[in-house]
């Protein structure tokens, strides 16, 4: 499996971006619009975050009586792959504009979203323009009308060092695919992302911090029939102890409108509600 690195600033780049994601479900961009400092002062800034007691001041109401999914998930509510039976090793924080964000780091984190949601925009026109015409006309409507800021999801995930009184089959992030449309993803502080190719080997993904590495969902895989794969991918644990510190990772799950219409199965939103049953159980 080869994923390509593509020049966003290349008169080709639209092109070579979509036979990435078709060829393996994955693209990384480089010369992208979204300014590194930003990304630094973000790591930083959010690493503190999570260090602190301050994060239990947001956690996330497990009712959901605010019909979002803001706030602080601690660790003991962290998410279950399908297929596995140990929770990840991580705690992340939901980024919903106009909800309860850290007074410090708000200005930043909404200026990165909405930093990155144009960006993604530009990469679905891009997959409207240059998905073959026969795949594209098995749209119920264009992937330019179908994206919705909304229904979107910006997590902020912090890895945290390992203890040793982990469950033995606990990962950072075990085996999974994603469920939106595609996910933007900041090369993270420390590596770790690996992809598993056709073969069932799990291969790293060569990218340079920085970098954008951008990948198919699962709905993109449904509402194409399958012609943009939905690549199971992971965050294994450090190899050693000079590793074995924390890691933050700020995804961009970019997810059409909820009613849009993905297949005769599913709606976006019908499709969304029974994943994340899923993997919260």
């Amino acid at each position: 499996m080869i994923i390509q690195t593509v020049d966003f600033e290349s008169p080709e780049a639209g092109q070579q971006f979509v036979r990435s994601l078709h060829e393996t479900g994955f693209a990384v961009l480089r010369n992208h619009p979204i300014p590194g400092a930003l990304l630094e002062s973000i790591y930083g800034g959010w690493g503190s975050f999570f260090a602190s007691e301050e994060k239990h001041e947001f956690q996330f109401d497990p009712d959901n009586r605010d019909g979002t999914q803001q706030g602080y998930y601690p660790p003991q509510v962290s998410e279950t792959a399908v297929g596995h039976s140990a929770r990840d090793l991580k705690e992340f924080f939901h980024v919903v504009p106009g909800g309860h964000i850290p007074s410090a780091l708000e200005h930043e984190i909404l200026d990165y979203r909405k930093s990155t949601f144009e960006l993604g925009a530009k990469l679905v026109d891009w997959l409207q323009r240059f998905t073959p015409a026969e795949v594209t006309a098995r749209l119920s409507e264009p992937f330019t009308d179908m994206l919705c800021s909304t229904a979107s999801l910006l997590r902020i995930l912090h890895y945290p060092p390992l203890t040793g009184s982990e469950e033995m089959t606990a990962e950072r992030a075990a085996a999974h695919e994603d469920i939106n449309l595609i996910t933007i993803l900041p090369v993270a502080e420390q590596p770790g992302l690996q992809v598993k190719d056709s073969d069932d080997k799990w291969i790293d993904v060569s990218s340079v911090r920085g970098e954008l590495v951008v990948n198919s969902g699962d709905m993109l895989l449904e509402t194409t029939g399958g012609y943009f794969p939905s690549t199971t991918h992971r965050v294994i644990n450090p190899a050693d102890d000079s590793a074995n510190v924390s890691r933050i990772s700020i995804p961009f799950f970019l997810t059409p409108r909820l009613e849009v219409v993905l297949s005769d199965r599913y709606t976006s939103g019908s499709y969304l509600e029974e994943r994340l049953k899923l993997i919260t159980r």
